[in-house]
């Protein structure tokens, strides 16, 4: 008779209350081998938590800017806490009792990986002093030679019309290299990879979903996995605002006083000279497609479709408080905590969250939007505010993402 689910989880969590790790993760990959559904397991998902926050901390604890960023001095003398609690403590979120303490293994994986990360940015993405993952991926594709493309998403229209822009990167290559440069330096044409898996960040993370729940046909035999990076995958109460702002305005008067309307979304920041593909903006189709009403909708019409597609999808989301954010989004943080006291300064916890059978969610990341995914911003643009430093151990996430998947056996 084969093992159920429930039978599974009760005899991993065997496995690891008496510390047998290496077989958990041996036993774990071979059954989402067999089936991915094992993902929806309930011990199973808090098992890939308890994981993937592990191979964080092991690689974050290497990192010494989070490391200093971390440690607690007051004037009373050195920080004697040991490296993986001052980690833990200062970078993630939630009830995780005495997680730090645990000693998990290595990843138990080959970190040849040859499975392509499609990246896909967020909103306004190439506008703002920074850009995602902007020092990061160059370095681990230098460092392990992993394969990343970020798609061009165009930075302000609608999902469903960003979906074209992920066919592209996944069908033909067509995206930016990840190395640092000028966006026309950066565009590659080809060739396509052979199979991806995909990574949306705020915004790209509902262009993602919409992808894949309009081109199953084409995205499902391809789609290894999905991750979302605090994913606006429920809309944001603040597109609820600013849409109710344009909503009525002429379309051209709006795309005329571009700039001037970005400004509102990130005053002080928004780059002059940055604007591409400015025949495609859409305004209001953009904010409008981020809105809660337009996402619930989505979610309603097309969740149990995305479900049955059976591709895992695993999900961070961030937190933070008032004080933690820059100057001009501290109004817009405190807006969010009366739905929310674990906002990311732009989205809730439940609206970063994908809540089907295949969605988990693997941690919460105390950090602001922009914290745990840009480099620190201009050092002209941070003095006029604080919290641009941008100290979340990035990296170290990404690498983390990196080896629990491919240990899981979802790419390599």
């Amino acid at each position: 008779m084969p093992h159920t689910l429930s039978d599974l989880a009760r005899e991993l969590q065997s496995l690891e209350n008496r510390g047998e790790y290496s077989t958990v993760i041996a036993a774990l990959r071979q059954r989402i081998g067999e089936d991915a559904r094992t993902v929806t397991d309930p011990w199973v998902k808090a098992w890939m938590g308890r994981r993937w926050r592990n191979l964080f901390l092991q690689e974050a604890v290497k990192d010494r800017q989070a490391l200093k960023a971390a440690s607690r001095t007051l004037g009373l003398g050195k920080d004697r806490r040991p490296p993986a609690r001052r980690i833990a403590e200062r970078f993630l979120k939630g009830d995780l009792g005495q997680e730090w303490t645990l000693e998990m293994p290595p990843a138990q994986c080959d970190t040849r990986i040859d499975t392509t990360l499609v990246f896909c940015p967020g909103f306004i993405n190439g506008m703002l002093p920074a850009h995602a993952f902007a020092q990061e991926f160059p370095a681990l594709e230098a460092e392990y030679g992993w394969n990343i493309l970020q798609a061009d998403a165009h930075p302000m229209r609608s999902c469903e019309d960003n979906v074209a822009d992920i066919l592209r990167a996944v069908t033909e290559g067509r995206g930016f290299q990840s190395d640092p440069g000028p966006a026309s330096d950066r565009l590659r044409h080809g060739p396509a990879p052979e199979d991806v898996f995909l990574m949306g960040y705020s915004k790209g993370a509902p262009d993602i979903l919409t992808a894949l729940a309009h081109k199953p046909d084409i995205l499902g035999s391809r789609v290894r996995c999905v991750v979302t990076w605090a994913g606006a995958i429920g809309g944001s109460y603040m597109a609820d605002n600013f849409h109710e702002l344009i909503r009525n305005l002429d379309t051209d008067a709006v795309t005329e006083r571009l700039h001037d309307l970005l400004q509102l979304l990130a005053p002080g920041v928004t780059r002059k000279g940055s604007l591409r593909r400015l025949g495609e903006y859409d305004v209001k189709g953009g904010i409008g497609s981020l809105t809660t009403a337009v996402r619930s909708e989505f979610l309603k019409a097309w969740g149990r479709h995305l479900d049955d597609m059976n591709i895992p999808v695993i999900s961070f989301t961030g937190a933070t408080t008032p004080l933690e954010v820059p100057t001009f989004q501290m109004a817009d943080c405190i807006n969010l905590s009366r739905y929310d006291g674990n906002n990311d300064m732009q989205v809730t916890q439940e609206q970063a969250r994908l809540n089907i059978p295949m969605a988990t969610q693997l941690a919460m990341l105390h950090g602001h939007h922009w914290d745990i995914a840009y480099p620190p911003f201009p050092r002209g643009i941070r003095l006029t505010s604080p919290n641009l430093d941008h100290r979340f151990p990035r990296k170290a996430a990404l690498i983390a993402i990196y080896l629990f998947l491919a240990e899981l056996g979802l790419i390599g």
